[in-house]
């Protein structure tokens, strides 16, 4: 059993839905970095060469879990773009997108080759696009330019990230946003999967600071259709054969009304969401911004019903569905979710349980400010070394265990209990099977679970990652563990059992991934 302190966090603030303030100081790198440090609440361990756990006192331990692993395919597959962060389009200004600039490119190549979405309710309200040089009416906007959609190619040159761009549609200037639409084309290339026009049309008449209505109360979807139809239009002619997805909303109704459009090159439907949105609720279970929902089985069933809405939509149309905008929590303020544990179990298991169910592009909606002081649910922040030095929270740390997952079809794994939720995928081009173990169970109460994997024939374990806490949902410093071999003895307090061809205690309040490969050395022998 283990106790710990909480980790003070006063006089920082949460990330809220997608109104994000923008950073004065810019950086610029012109030596290269020394590692930058993590994120406080996520500590990047560098002590081990081989996969090994903190199990506490190893005393306290849970109910046996036996796994079982077959080739029966169920749901989808974990695609690159299943793992992606989203930032405001106003962050297209900032230098520090240039991987000269900053670690950026660093984070971003650790998930992979991940999506990229420019939008957030900035866009509609104060990006200022131009490409001759005008003076935005609104001293408060923020002006992006044809030079910074080429420091957007070099990032994208440096991490393989794929990118949908939103246009401002808050002033309705269909020519304007076909320029964008045209220099982002040209600029860059393949990276540019599709741009969207305006962001969340359902919140245009909200009043709000300072995300500011910007239509009257005759808006409705049909006057969405008719503005963003013209967009489109304008889009062909300039940007011919560039893909346009939406609408970037909650509401189904907003969904069928861009799916059902005269728009001739749909990408997607995309939709929003936001786990833990009843900010003034303290129940558990519940959806307001407690910790223990996250990890409650209220939120993830909650997550495959409003999904399954988009989805439902989206297949109606012959469409994807790309989830453009996405994260913990709604609620602005710190609250009691900020930097928990139970934060990153909820980001690993809700990317993996989205791939399955058929979203096939997912981005976190994240920001570029302070680790202290900024947004505690956005995927990355910059460090106090510097404006150059982003760095990953405990949620990006979860995003590089999902990341494992990639170019994985689903197969079907079995024993998995409320207290410990499971996924297995493999990848047919490495011929390995990854089997990802997310352990509910909280590292304060007991110190570790036994559990038992058996895979297919000619499947060893060969390696390890983990995401670990001293406990589930207190604010707290979670620990990262790069993908390491299996040692040769692993701790286990199980019957052992010649049948199975891996046997391990699991750390309470752990995600763990493993990588299975035919045709590896033995795998390793446990202990007691």
């Amino acid at each position: 059993m283990r106790r710990v302190s909480a980790l003070a966090s006063a006089g920082v603030f949460l990330l809220a839905g997608c109104s994000l303030g923008v950073d004065e100081e810019r950086g610029t790198r012109t030596t290269e970095p020394p590692e930058p440090p993590s994120a406080p609440g996520l500590t990047l361990r560098d002590d081990a060469e081989e996969f090994v756990q903190d199990l506490g006192e190893h005393a306290s331990l849970g109910d046996p879990v036996e796994l079982t692993v077959s080739m029966d395919k169920v749901g989808g597959s974990v695609r690159p773009e299943n793992i992606g962060i989203s930032l405001e389009a106003t962050d297209l200004a900032d230098p520090r997108l240039d991987p000269e600039a900053s670690t950026l490119d660093e984070r971003l190549n650790e998930l992979g080759a991940p999506a990229l979405r420019f939008g957030g309710n900035r866009l509609d309200r104060n990006l200022f696009w131009t490409s001759s040089g005008e003076s935005p009416d609104d001293s408060d906007d923020v002006v992006v330019q044809p030079e910074d959609l080429e420091r957007l190619r070099k990032l994208t040159d440096a991490t393989d990230a794929k990118v949908t761009l939103g246009l401002p549609l808050g002033d309705f200037d269909p020519e304007r946003g076909a320029d964008m639409a045209a220099h982002a084309q040209q600029s860059l290339g393949d990276a540019l999967v599709a741009v969207s026009i305006g962001n969340e049309p359902n919140g245009f008449t909200v009043e709000g600071e300072p995300n500011h209505r910007v239509r009257d109360d005759s808006w409705d979807v049909d006057a969405y259709v008719q503005q963003v139809e013209e967009y489109a239009a304008a889009v062909a002619d300039a940007a011919p054969g560039l893909p346009i997805a939406g609408p970037g909303a909650f509401d189904a109704e907003w969904m069928r009304g861009f799916a059902g459009s005269d728009i001739a090159d749909k990408a997607a439907v995309s939709q929003h969401w936001y786990a833990l949105y009843d900010c003034e609720s303290t129940e558990v279970p519940g959806r307001g911004p407690q910790a223990e929902n996250f990890v409650h089985p209220e939120v993830h069933e909650s997550a495959a019903r409003i999904l399954g809405i988009g989805l439902g939509v989206a297949d109606e149309a012959g469409l994807p569905l790309w989830v453009e905008e996405t994260g913990p929590t709604s609620c602005p303020g710190t609250n009691d979710t900020s930097r928990t544990q139970s934060k990153a179990l909820w980001t690993i298991d809700y990317t993996l349980h989205a791939a399955q169910l058929g979203v096939q592009r997912m981005a976190m909606h994240s920001m570029l400010g302070d680790c202290l002081g900024g947004a505690p649910m956005s995927v990355i922040c910059t460090a106090e070394d510097g404006p150059a030095a982003i760095v990953g929270q405990n949620n990006h740390a979860a995003l590089r265990l999902a990341s494992m997952s990639a170019n994985g079809e689903f197969i079907s794994i079995e024993g998995a209990r409320s207290d410990v939720r499971t996924y297995a995928v493999h990848n047919e081009a490495a011929d390995q099977i990854v089997v990802t173990v997310l352990s509910t169970a909280d590292a304060a109460d007991i110190d570790a679970t036994p559990m038992s994997v058996d895979v297919p024939d000619g499947y060893a374990a060969i390696a390890a990652s983990q995401v670990s806490a001293e406990n589930l949902t207190e604010p707290m410093v979670s620990n990262y563990l790069e993908p390491l071999p299996l040692p040769a003895n692993l701790p286990y307090s199980g019957e052992l059992e010649d049948t199975a061809d891996l046997q391990l205690d699991v750390d309470a309040s752990s995600a763990t991934v493993f990588v299975f490969e035919r045709s590896a050395p033995a795998t390793p022998t446990t202990s007691d």
